[in-house]
């Protein structure tokens, strides 16, 4: 009858299991696939600030990934469901959702929700701003704080029959436009004009919007239909 091989003693027995643990922890984990449960990374007192596999969600759970706090409030989820019912978004520390994707259309964000701009259709009609100056001359001025690096302007442009103009922005009547917009005679339309914005995150920024007559003996008109920032 053969012999079972059995360690010498208990002792030797640990020492080889904390061996084998010790070879573990060292491991790179190169390939994993799970279909339960969830893989978790915690601060050093033990909370969970990431979860992968299942979240809960309200009261069930849902497949993806979680990013939470230290004081365990989430900061971020982003997930799928079978149907495609899923969506990501960002949370501020009252959980409340405040940057998400609408998957009802498709495209774009849900939420925050943006502001749009309304002017008399008067003035869409017949801009009541012109200049007929052979100078750049500011004609608007707008403020805002800056989060990105471009300022996006679109502009209604309006010329008089045998009368062109150019548009830019500036600040402080110095050029901040990589190039002018040249405005063609009898003109009547929507044209975008950007520029590169300087200054520090969320510093308070007036950027003008000059014009000038460059040909003919008519006006140059122009509106601000919107501006927001752009990325680059």
């Amino acid at each position: 009858m053969g012999t079972v091989n059995q360690p010498a003693d208990l002792l030797t027995e640990i020492k080889d299991l904390k061996r084998q643990v010790r070879e573990l922890r060292r491991r790179t984990l190169f390939n994993a696939a799970i279909s339960e449960g969830d893989i978790q990374v915690r601060t050093p007192e033990g909370a969970p600030i990431v979860i992968a596999g299942q979240l809960p969600f309200g009261s069930s759970t849902v497949a993806g990934m979680g990013i939470y706090r230290a004081d365990g409030t989430l900061q971020a989820r982003f997930f799928d469901t079978a149907a495609g019912a899923g969506f990501w978004a960002l949370f501020d520390e009252q959980e409340n959702q405040i940057f998400s994707e609408d998957t009802i259309a498709g495209s774009g964000i849900a939420t925050p929700y943006l502001q749009v701009r309304s002017m008399p259709h008067s003035e869409v009609t017949t801009v009541p701003q012109f200049t007929t100056s052979a100078t750049f001359t500011p004609l608007h001025r707008i403020h805002f704080q800056k989060c990105q690096p471009l300022l996006r302007t679109w502009l209604i442009c309006q010329t008089d029959g045998g009368t062109t103009g150019e548009v830019r922005l500036a600040v402080g009547g110095v050029a901040i436009s990589t190039d002018t917009l040249t405005l063609p005679a009898a003109l009547n339309e929507y044209r975008i004009h950007d520029a590169p914005v300087a200054g520090d995150h969320m510093s308070f920024q007036a950027v003008d919007v000059e014009v000038r007559r460059t040909g003919g003996a008519g006006n140059v008109r122009v509106g601000v239909a919107f501006a927001s920032g752009r990325q680059s």
